[in-house]
Protein backbone atom coordinates (compact mmCIF):
# COMPACT_ATOMS: atom_id res chain seq x y z
CA UNK A 1 0.00 0.00 0.00
CA UNK A 2 0.99 3.40 -0.58
CA UNK A 3 2.35 5.63 2.47
CA UNK A 4 1.29 8.79 0.63
CA UNK A 5 -0.69 10.85 3.08
CA UNK A 6 -4.29 11.26 1.69
CA UNK A 7 -7.55 13.09 2.55
CA UNK A 8 -10.39 14.03 0.76
CA UNK A 9 -12.75 16.72 0.70
CA UNK A 10 -16.04 17.39 -0.32
CA UNK A 11 -18.25 20.41 -0.59
CA UNK A 12 -20.18 21.79 -3.05
CA UNK A 13 -21.35 18.65 -4.18
CA UNK A 14 -17.33 18.25 -5.52
CA UNK A 15 -14.60 15.60 -4.37
CA UNK A 16 -11.44 16.44 -4.13
CA UNK A 17 -8.35 14.02 -3.49
CA UNK A 18 -5.48 15.93 -1.81
CA UNK A 19 -1.79 14.56 -0.78
CA UNK A 20 0.72 16.02 1.40
CA UNK A 21 3.66 17.21 -0.35
CA UNK A 22 6.10 18.96 1.56
CA UNK A 23 4.21 19.36 4.73
CA UNK A 24 1.72 21.28 2.26
CA UNK A 25 -1.81 19.53 0.69
CA UNK A 26 -1.86 19.79 -3.02
CA UNK A 27 -4.84 18.42 -4.77
CA UNK A 28 -3.97 15.35 -6.96
CA UNK A 29 -5.85 14.42 -10.09
CA UNK A 30 -9.52 15.97 -11.22
CA UNK A 31 -12.03 17.63 -9.19
CA UNK A 32 -15.00 15.26 -9.48
CA UNK A 33 -18.90 14.96 -8.62
CA UNK A 34 -18.90 13.43 -5.30
CA UNK A 35 -20.85 10.43 -5.07
CA UNK A 36 -24.58 10.31 -4.20
CA UNK A 37 -24.39 9.57 0.07
CA UNK A 38 -21.20 11.22 0.87
CA UNK A 39 -22.05 14.33 3.32
CA UNK A 40 -19.50 17.52 2.99
CA UNK A 41 -16.44 17.41 5.23
CA UNK A 42 -12.68 16.45 4.99
CA UNK A 43 -11.86 13.18 4.88
CA UNK A 44 -8.42 12.03 6.96
CA UNK A 45 -8.34 8.65 5.01
CA UNK A 46 -4.36 8.69 5.77
CA UNK A 47 -5.35 7.52 9.25
CA UNK A 48 -6.86 4.66 7.67
CA UNK A 49 -6.59 1.02 9.13
CA UNK A 50 -6.05 -2.14 7.52
CA UNK A 51 -8.64 -4.71 8.11
CA UNK A 52 -8.37 -7.66 10.76
CA UNK A 53 -9.03 -11.13 9.86
CA UNK A 54 -12.63 -13.07 10.73
CA UNK A 55 -13.89 -9.00 11.74
CA UNK A 56 -16.78 -7.35 10.15
CA UNK A 57 -16.67 -3.68 8.87
CA UNK A 58 -19.78 -1.68 8.78
CA UNK A 59 -19.78 1.34 6.79
CA UNK A 60 -19.61 3.78 3.76
CA UNK A 61 -17.20 3.55 0.95
CA UNK A 62 -15.53 7.22 0.45
CA UNK A 63 -13.14 6.63 -2.24
CA UNK A 64 -11.75 4.17 -5.15
CA UNK A 65 -8.48 4.29 -5.93
CA UNK A 66 -8.53 2.26 -8.83
CA UNK A 67 -4.83 3.12 -9.39
CA UNK A 68 -3.64 1.75 -6.56
CA UNK A 69 -5.83 -1.04 -6.67
CA UNK A 70 -7.43 -0.25 -2.97
CA UNK A 71 -10.53 1.94 -1.29
CA UNK A 72 -11.45 3.43 1.95
CA UNK A 73 -14.68 2.74 3.79
CA UNK A 74 -15.38 4.74 6.81
CA UNK A 75 -17.21 2.86 9.79
CA UNK A 76 -18.32 5.00 12.35
CA UNK A 77 -15.50 7.99 13.37
CA UNK A 78 -12.90 5.69 11.96
CA UNK A 79 -10.98 4.71 8.46
CA UNK A 80 -10.24 1.21 6.86
CA UNK A 81 -8.40 0.53 3.72
CA UNK A 82 -9.50 -2.41 1.82
CA UNK A 83 -7.76 -4.06 -0.88
CA UNK A 84 -9.95 -4.32 -4.35
CA UNK A 85 -8.92 -7.67 -5.58
CA UNK A 86 -9.73 -9.27 -2.06
CA UNK A 87 -13.34 -8.61 -2.74
CA UNK A 88 -15.79 -10.73 -3.67
CA UNK A 89 -17.57 -8.25 -5.62
CA UNK A 90 -17.46 -4.25 -6.59
CA UNK A 91 -17.59 -1.88 -3.98
CA UNK A 92 -19.72 1.46 -4.81
CA UNK A 93 -18.32 4.76 -3.71
CA UNK A 94 -21.11 6.47 -1.48
CA UNK A 95 -22.55 2.70 -0.81
CA UNK A 96 -23.06 1.45 2.81
CA UNK A 97 -21.84 -1.97 3.16
CA UNK A 98 -20.92 -4.68 5.43
CA UNK A 99 -17.05 -6.35 4.57
CA UNK A 100 -16.39 -9.50 6.26
CA UNK A 101 -13.04 -11.29 6.35
CA UNK A 102 -12.29 -15.10 6.44
CA UNK A 103 -8.80 -15.38 5.75
CA UNK A 104 -7.59 -13.73 2.32
CA UNK A 105 -11.09 -13.24 0.94
CA UNK A 106 -13.32 -10.76 1.86
CA UNK A 107 -17.00 -10.93 1.48
CA UNK A 108 -18.76 -7.60 0.80
CA UNK A 109 -22.92 -7.17 1.14
CA UNK A 110 -24.67 -3.67 0.57
CA UNK A 111 -26.70 -2.25 3.67
CA UNK A 112 -30.16 -1.17 3.39
CA UNK A 113 -30.21 2.31 5.32
CA UNK A 114 -33.99 2.21 5.28
CA UNK A 115 -34.49 -1.44 6.72
CA UNK A 116 -31.08 -1.39 8.22
CA UNK A 117 -30.52 -4.75 7.23
CA UNK A 118 -28.37 -7.03 4.72
CA UNK A 119 -29.80 -7.87 1.41
CA UNK A 120 -28.05 -10.02 -1.40
CA UNK A 121 -28.16 -6.96 -4.00
CA UNK A 122 -24.66 -5.68 -5.13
Amino acid sequence: MTTQKLRMIVMNGQRIIQALVNNEWETTGTIKKAEEGIKPGIYNIYLAQKPEDKKQYEGKILYIDKENEFFYQQTQKDFIVHQLNAMSSKPVAGKDVVIEYDGEKAYLAQVDTVKKKKTLKI
